[in-house]
């Protein structure tokens, strides 16, 4: 059994026992199948309890049975949510905040959209369809393959390996990171870290990462760089869109729906004018600094909004709703 689902384990016998238990009685069950001394296990035992500690769940040593033995169990209390009682406008609000900040792809959405879930069934009886609209989105889901082994170095301090291609750049080229730190914005992930490659200190979009994420394997206990004094990951991630990227910007055109024309400026680049139709609609004229992104941003927006111009871009948008469908299509079958 590796150490996640050890933990998990853990997790769900403590949270489903009625009474606290002994690290004996742990021992026949989550950790039947570990070997060693009963001072290893109480090691075992003690490392699992600070790392869920620190995922927020506690877990509470009561004194228990005549010797005060000690038992151990998670309060339910405060572990699970209390009943919340949403309105249909709160609901929305809710699906609009998981799916814009947390971002469709990360691997906090799907844990969100089970919450949304959860939220409807309790409410089902006061919640109709009619009430509350149904939001489509279009997200790429390929962040959470590399998240594990970035924060896997990160929390090591070890060198990370990859394929990366650069906006400006036609091919991916190897990289070799030191990993600093890890940020979301607007619903795209970066990392920041050293790059051997251009011995200097870079942002590392995950869009743009053409490969596995490869965690330096040797000396595995041992930290590979320490973190530059004075680092301030907030100070990294204040930069202001678009990026300087010179001649790679682009003008594009983008028609939105009467019913989400009031978002048309809040997007991944500079807003150059706006022109009003008769029925509502809106076309607005950006001035694109990431085609990938500003891409990926309409595309979230679902039939409420087309691209028009340039070519480049509807061909990239086409592209990527192509991969979208061939991964359902593949899932299903």
């Amino acid at each position: 059994m590796d150490r996640i689902e050890r933990l998990i384990k853990l997790t769900a016998f403590l949270l489903d026992t009625r009474r606290p238990v002994t690290l004996g009685r742990l021992r026949k069950t989550v950790y039947l199948d570990q070997e060693g001394t009963e001072a290893a296990l109480r090691r075992m035992f003690e490392r699992d309890k600070e790392e869920l500690r620190e995922m927020g769940i506690d877990i509470k040593a009561v004194p228990v049975g005549p010797e005060d033995d000690v038992g151990y169990i998670i309060p339910r209390d405060q572990y699970y949510l209390p009943h919340l009682d949403l309105e249909p406008d709160e609901r929305v609000a809710l699906t609009m905040v998981s799916r814009l900040f947390l971002g469709s792809g990360t691997p906090f959405s799907g844990p969100a959209h089970s919450a949304l879930l959860k939220l409807a069934f309790d409410a089902r009886e006061k919640m109709t369809e009619s009430r509350v609209p149904h939001i489509h989105w279009v997200g790429v889901p390929r962040d959470r393959e590399l998240l594990g082994p970035i924060i896997d170095g990160l929390t090591r301090r070890k060198l990370l390996t990859f394929s990366y291609r650069a906006l400006d750049a036609t091919e991916p080229v190897e990289r070799e990171v030191e990993p600093y730190g890890l940020f979301n914005r607007r619903g795209f992930w970066y990392m920041v870290g050293r790059c051997h490659l251009r011995g200097e200190t870079r942002c590392f979009k995950l869009d743009r990462i053409g490969s596995r994420v490869e965690v330096n394997k040797k000396s595995p206990r041992t930290p590979d760089f320490k973190l530059p004094r004075g680092f301030n990951l907030a100070k990294e991630a204040r930069w202001e869109w678009p990026l300087p990227s010179g001649e790679e910007d682009v003008v594009a055109r983008v028609s939105f729906s009467q019913r989400l024309a009031f978002d048309s400026s809040t997007g991944r680049a500079n807003v150059l004018s706006s022109k009003q139709r008769k029925d509502g609609s809106v076309e607005v004229t950006y001035d694109v600094g990431d085609p990938e992104q500003f891409v990926d941003w309409v595309l979230e927006f679902g039939t409420d909004a087309r691209i028009v111009a340039p070519p480049e871009l509807i061909e990239m948008a086409r592209e990527r709703l192509r991969g979208v469908l061939t991964g359902a299509v593949g899932s299903r079958g």
